[in-house]
């Protein structure tokens, strides 16, 4: 008899037991969390009753031996928690001039190791990492003296104290944000170095539009009807218009440089024509007298005839020049000049 109760009192135990398991696993409760991770934030899903180690296992985030977490890894996951902080095992070198010192830290910044490894931060001597950076296992940490350069940067030239070792390193320290399009002189990866000086130029790109003059033609016409020597204007000129873009390079706000990129014409030019005249005179003045010069009047023993030459009042000849078909006009023609002065133009 004793031995049935005995039976009957475990055989409610184990019910009154997966009832209470039961009701605690149907009672699990979805809950998101926040992670911080060397300052980096990530939303999991976990769940009530988990552990913080297993929270973050679902969520594939993975914790090295000595990595801790806040709260700890064995913490178990209740409705209200909201946040999981990893901190991280470092271990990392602290350099001064000669000296060295290994330091081992969780969840710890430069700063921290800084002081953990004895040496002091003052006005003169930095570290050349910002002192709020998470430590990252293996790393370096050199300490170095303030050195005095000259940066240029937004049209401003100053002196500056650095403790970075690389020209980078001492923009990112100075705040100085870069564009793609920005140039920096020396190089980005260049030494620091005493006096030395950083050429930072803000460069810009603008597409500007210009309206521009197209200058008119002349065409000239010929014309044997008008003299030689006279013209008309048939039709006057107009210049024209056209719309130009350009690219134009700034350098701190100044042009550098402008490239045509794109012509367009919107209004034609107006060619100018003028007709020139090519008619040369033709005809001149025979210089004779008619036979004036004889005392008689009789016109007996007289030598007055016209061209002939004599000695008598008569011309000749004495130069022809030719005048090939040079402008245009379809004929040449010849300069004659007498012995009298008289000159006339003979077309061939």
């Amino acid at each position: 008899m004793k031995a049935k109760n005995l039976m009957k009192a475990i055989c409610l135990a184990l019910i009154i037991c997966f009832a209470v398991c039961g009701l605690a696993a149907c009672g699990a409760k979805d809950i998101k969390l926040t992670v911080k991770d060397m300052g980096e934030s990530t939303e999991i899903n976990a769940s009530t009753g988990m552990t913080v180690s297993e929270a973050l296992e679902k969520a594939k985030i993975t914790l090295g031996e000595k990595d801790e977490t806040e709260p700890e890894k064995s913490t178990k996951i209740k409705d209200d928690l909201k946040e999981i902080t990893v901190k991280r095992y470092a271990e990392v070198t602290v350099v001064y001039g000669d000296e060295k010192k290994q330091v081992s830290i969780v969840g710890g910044t430069v700063e921290d190791a800084v002081k953990e490894s004895g040496f002091k931060i003052s006005d003169d001597i930095k570290p050349d990492a910002p002192l709020t950076d998470y430590l990252k296992d293996g790393m370096t940490i050199n300490l170095v003296k303030g050195i005095k350069i000259k940066l240029t940067a937004d049209g401003k030239t100053t002196d500056v104290t650095t403790f970075m070792s690389t020209v980078e390193a001492m923009l990112k320290e100075q705040k100085i944000t870069l564009s793609d399009d920005d140039t920096v002189k020396p190089e980005l990866s260049e030494k620091i170095k005493e006096d030395m000086e950083v050429i930072v130029a803000r460069i810009t790109y603008k597409e500007e539009t210009e309206t521009e003059k197209i200058s008119y033609e002349t065409e000239e016409k010929y014309s044997d009807s008008m003299d030689q020597g006279t013209s008309e204007v048939n039709q006057q000129g107009a210049d024209g218009e056209k719309t130009v873009t350009y690219k134009v390079k700034y350098i701190d706000g100044k042009e550098d440089s402008r490239e045509k990129i794109k012509e367009e014409v919107t209004k034609e030019p107006v060619k100018k024509i003028v007709t020139l005249g090519t008619k040369t005179a033709s005809g001149s003045d025979n210089g004779s007298d008619n036979g004036s010069g004889s005392d008689s009047g009789s016109g007996g023993g007289s030598d007055s005839d016209s061209g002939s030459g004599s000695a008598g009042g008569g011309r000749t000849e004495v130069s022809r020049q030719d005048m090939p078909d040079c402008d245009g006009s379809g004929h040449g023609y010849y300069i004659v000049t007498y012995s009298d002065g008289s000159v006339e133009y003979e077309d061939y």
